[in-house]
């Protein structure tokens, strides 16, 4: 019993010490879908062939000289639990977000955008909101 409570321990103590950085308490600003500029209007306007209760996520990185990769954390697909966490790794940085955001995630000027809407393809995205998190700071290290 004594192991497995240290076994318990260490795996929560090394999880906790990741290094991640919570997108959920970055500053975020909301905008429009005429807010965006001309090439996250034509990202956002496409209709990606994924069902909405899929597992695979949309990710783009505009920027030439940052690779942006996406895996997620959590139970089977259920979006709702409480550990689920969408990760991103950003030219060896890495980044957490919460659940119940809607991809495409985009990279653009060191700028990670989203929607709000889960399900962008059964919406009108005109009508969607979007939330840019600037990395500015995290990225020129």
């Amino acid at each position: 019993m004594k192991n497995a409570i240290l076994i318990l321990f260490s795996i929560l103590t090394l999880s906790s010490c990741s290094g991640e950085i919570d997108l959920d308490k970055e500053k975020k600003t909301k905008l429009t879908f005429d807010q965006l500029p001309p090439e996250l209007k034509k990202i956002y306007g496409t209709k990606f062939p994924t069902g909405n209760d899929s597992i695979d996520y949309y990710v783009f990185s505009l920027d030439k000289n940052y690779e942006l990769t996406h895996y997620w954390t959590g139970m089977n697909k259920q979006l709702l639990t409480k550990g689920f966490n969408h990760h991103f790794v950003i030219n060896g940085k890495e980044f957490k977000l919460g659940a119940n955001q809607g991809d495409p995630f985009v990279l653009r000027n060191k700028k990670l955008y989203y929607s709000t809407e889960l399900n962008l393809a059964e919406y009108i995205f005109e009508k969607a909101k979007f939330i840019e998190i600037d990395l500015t700071e995290y990225l020129n290290e």
